[in-house]
């Protein structure tokens, strides 16, 4: 499937950028946050600080992306408008309120009477991210592979932020009698495996055969990580919220892991057909975020099966920084340039000259980032292995400053002037 990132069908650019800006500048203040966690490595993976971290770099930076991805990539791939560019903008100024009181109430014991009412406020938002999708999928006649990835994820993140919303609501008050452990482990995987990594897949197909100039390639290993990551998510989160035997969650990881495995499998048959050869900031980028995909899984199932919370540790830390991190930073650097470019530039085309998309990305900066994220994670993970809270702060810093360098970039891409 050819697509293009701007389309007719595409929202006003300016809404993008509003997630796009905001996703940096969060990802910055996660990068903060990080440098105080060495004291958390060998503590239990469900704890006040890493939940006020987690959310932080989630949904401040992760969720926000990908909305705005999700508000440009949707009509273009649906080839139908979105359903309300003003909902959308309810949407992010309700997320952004919400959110920031949800982090603040897990930052600040005082505050934690905060977090159901920023529960209730991010969940609305979500809401009408939601229904903006749902409403925009309801008139289409045909539904593409890539839709159904963008449309199953939507499924679970409605499923999620409700389970997440009971959890806030019984943590602040009390109103509802749950299992808070097993829910919030159901809440994490309908987030990150079925919400994020469905998105993630979805995008992927559209974007790396594009970036990569790859075509002409089989689809069955998308098609079965479809099957296998939604019916495993599925069952996971039934099994935990429903306390179903140990088994029946190990079917269910198992189906994860092996629709995962598909889907690395399925990018890397792309990768070995495409026509652009050359390893830039963009293919390190992702060949890396594989690499840390298949390393957080396998770390991720010695959890499940031994118990330890280092591995567990180890597997955020890997899918976090090294699996998304690297793939959402290496795909900015590609999308925001065309967004700007085709935005300021492309009216201009034939009457004077413009720029090249390369050039309103700093390369060596990028360059340096990239290489620095990659030492930064290494050494995060270092860090948790071998429990040295030195060597964890050492790598924080090291991602502090490739996140300042991500942001010097973004601010170079949009303030990007012709040379006369």
């Amino acid at each position: 499937m050819k697509v293009s990132l701007a389309t007719e069908m595409a929202p006003p650019f300016v809404l993008v950028a509003h997630f796009f800006i905001a996703g940096i500048v969060f990802l910055s203040l996660s990068g903060i946050a990080l440098l105080s966690m060495s004291s958390d490595i060998s503590g239990y993976i469900i704890s006040s600080s890493l939940a006020a971290f987690s959310h932080l770099y989630l949904l401040g930076f992760v969720m926000m992306v990908i909305f705005g991805a999700m508000y440009q990539l949707l009509p273009v791939v649906l080839e139908a408008p979105i359903f309300s560019k003003d909902f959308a903008y309810v949407q992010f100024y309700m997320y952004i309120v919400g959110f920031s009181m949800m982090v603040s109430g897990f930052s600040f014991s005082e505050l934690h009477l905060l977090i159901p009412y920023g529960a209730v406020i991010t969940y609305l938002s979500m809401l009408i991210f939601c229904f903006n999708v749902f409403i925009t999928f309801y008139r289409l006649e045909n539904i593409t592979l890539v839709s159904k990835f963008l449309l199953i994820g939507t499924i679970f993140l409605f499923i999620s932020v409700s389970l997440g919303l009971l959890i806030g609501l019984s943590l602040g008050h009390g109103l509802v009698a749950i299992d808070i452990d097993a829910w919030v482990k159901a809440h994490i995987i309908g987030t990150l495996g079925g919400f994020v990594m469905m998105i993630v897949m979805g995008v992927a197909m559209v974007l790396i055969p594009m970036f990569s100039l790859s075509h002409g390639f089989e689809e069955k290993w998308i098609k079965a990580a479809f099957y296998l990551q939604s019916c495993g998510v599925t069952l996971c989160m039934i099994a935990l919220i429903a306390q179903l035997p140990i088994f029946i969650q190990a079917i269910a990881a198992f189906l994860m892991v092996s629709g995962v495995l598909c889907f690395v499998v399925q990018i890397v048959i792309i990768f070995k057909q495409r026509a652009r050869k050359q390893n830039d900031y963009w293919a390190k980028n992702v060949i890396f975020a594989l690499v840390c995909l298949i390393a957080s899984v396998i770390a991720c199932t010695l959890y499940f099966i031994l118990g330890f919370p280092l591995l567990g540790m180890l597997a955020g830390v890997l899918f976090f920084f090294g699996f998304l991190l690297s793939f959402i930073v290496g795909h900015i650097y590609k999308i925001l340039p065309f967004l700007i470019w085709y935005e300021k530039f492309s009216p201009l085309v034939g009457k004077q000259k413009v720029p090249l998309l390369h050039q309103m990305i700093h390369t060596k900066i990028a360059d340096a980032q990239t290489w620095m994220l990659f030492i930064s994670v290494i050494a995060l993970c270092g860090g948790v292995v071998l429990q040295l809270g030195a060597l964890f702060f050492l790598g924080s810093v090291l991602l502090l400053i490739s996140l300042v360098l991500v942001a010097f970039n973004a601010v170079f891409a949009f303030n990007y002037k012709i040379k006369e």
